[in-house]
């Protein structure tokens, strides 16, 4: 495909395309995310589950995975760094962001050439590193990838978490600074898409300039116009403010840019890629994973690789129906901050539910069919018979062995002949039979006395 010289009103219609794509896949995001309200919709979020940098933390080699990743990546590969700037939900939140905030970007310091500024203050973007920490810690349990990747983000906003509502402010702070921040500088899918984008085969650039400074409103300060040329690395392909150039300057097609200054460029992102992965290296063997006691949900057995898959997009939270996981705080170490655990109050896991199974995006929680779902042990029952009413207070009591659904029945009764007064009762006691038992909670959950009498435990290695 030849260069093209596009006029004026060609790069508005680029541009209001483009805003219509970030529109539609915006709304596309919050359709899902309502959709995975309803805890027996079992939504799957697209955005989490096709993803090149998430797939890294768990390799999945079915086509309806590998296709749409792969589509992403030669899609980049061709047309340069298009995802940040016309299907990203969060940049479309942020581009919401620093359009409301464009009048009070106008007193702050970097005034309105902010984002050419901030681009020569970060002369090697913090996101390079943070990707090659990434690509070093996403193999292991570090959560680097957990705490920078947008979509997780975005997710975490909608849910009104903590965390989620802190990173919104974030954002908002960095919108009355310059435009783009987050993606130019800190995202680390924006910089896998920008190294893609670095080496498209069709990009931006500058074929004619008078050097008047309207480039200056580039978002992303990729608009180098003393250099007569367009960063592909930082270029979302927004087409803002291209259709302002006095000189009609800009054209897109083949790539055409100076091997110097590509060669400066490549060594420049090279060194930040390497500095983050000796990082993520150091990261990885400073790591001491804790022997964490919390009930993972059913299907979970390796606890290393649950903490490394695990997204701490709180899909599982929100979908379990019965309300019974919840998100980890640091009462279990920093590896484990955000990932799910079970606690079983008034309700246990429901014997014929896969849903937190089903809407993992990443399948840290396994997708197991429905019997093997039933065999999978979450834990172990135990009883303490100082507080079971049958053992303390000779009280007739079947809750637990009722209430089991294990066909079989985990919790078996026996006989023994008890003293009451004047009187001999034979009395039926619960026992757990822990070969059957799943730890479903279910026990615990209906447990009449106070405190409970039968709890579930994590199963520990050997018993």
């Amino acid at each position: 495909m030849p260069d093209t010289h596009k006029s004026p009103a060609r790069w508005k219609v680029l541009k209001i395309v483009r805003i219509g794509s970030q529109a539609a896949f915006l709304l596309v995001f919050v359709i899902l995310f309502v959709l995975s309200l309803d805890p027996f919709s079992a939504t799957v979020n697209p955005f989490l589950r096709f993803d090149p940098l998430i797939l890294l933390t768990s390799l999945r080699t079915d086509p309806l995975t590998l296709l749409p990743v792969t589509g992403l990546v030669v899609l980049a590969l061709v047309v340069g760094r298009f995802f940040c700037g016309w299907v990203c939900p969060l940049g479309a939140i942020i581009d919401l962001f620093d359009l409301a905030l464009k009048p009070l970007r106008r007193i702050t310091p970097f005034s309105k050439k902010s984002a050419a500024a901030l681009g020569r203050l970060f002369a090697l973007p913090p996101s390079l590193f943070i990707l090659g920490g990434l690509f070093v810690t996403v193999f292991f349990i570090p959560p680097v990838l957990q705490f920078f990747h947008p979509h997780v983000w975005i997710i975490r906003i909608f849910s009104l978490s903590a965390s989620g509502l802190v990173f919104l402010g974030f954002l908002v702070v960095l919108s009355a600074f310059a435009r783009r921040v987050w993606c130019t500088h800190l995202c680390p899918l924006g910089a896998f898409y920008g190294l893609l984008g670095s080496v498209s085969l069709f990009r931006l650039d500058i074929k004619s300039c008078r050097s008047c400074g309207t480039c200056d409103a580039c978002p992303t300060g990729a608009a180098l116009f003393e250099e007569r040329r367009v960063a592909g690395f930082r270029c979302i392909l927004c087409f803002d403010f291209e259709h302002k150039c006095p000189s009609n300057g800009f054209t897109y097609g083949v790539r055409h840019v100076e091997f110097d200054k590509s060669r400066r460029e490549f060594l420049k992102g090279a060194a930040a890629l390497g500095a983050g992965l000796a990082a993520g290296a150091v990261l990885f063997l400073l790591d001491r994973p804790q022997n964490s006691a919390l009930l993972r949900p059913p299907g979970v057995e390796d606890e290393e690789l649950f903490v490394t898959r695990c997204l701490r997009c709180f899909q599982c939270v929100r979908s379990c129906p019965n309300g019974i996981i919840k998100a980890t705080g640091l009462e279990a170490g920093l590896d484990s901050l955000g990932t799910p655990h079970i606690e079983f109050a008034d309700y246990g896991c429901d014997y014929y539910c896969q849903v937190c199974q089903e809407v993992c995006p990443n399948l840290a929680i396994p997708l197991l069919p429905l019997p093997e779902k039933q065999r999978a042990k979450i834990g172990l029952a135990s009883i303490n018979e100082t507080k079971c009413v049958v053992y303390a207070d000779g009280t007739s009591c079947l809750v637990c062995e009722e209430f089991c659904p294990v066909p079989q029945k985990a919790v078996k009764l026996f006989e023994r002949e008890m003293r009451l007064g004047n009187e001999t009762v034979v009395l039926q006691y619960p026992s757990v039979e822990k070969t059957l038992c799943i730890g479903c909670g279910i026990c615990e959950a209906n447990c009449p006395a106070s405190p409970v009498a039968i709890t579930v435990k994590k199963i520990r290695e050997g018993l």
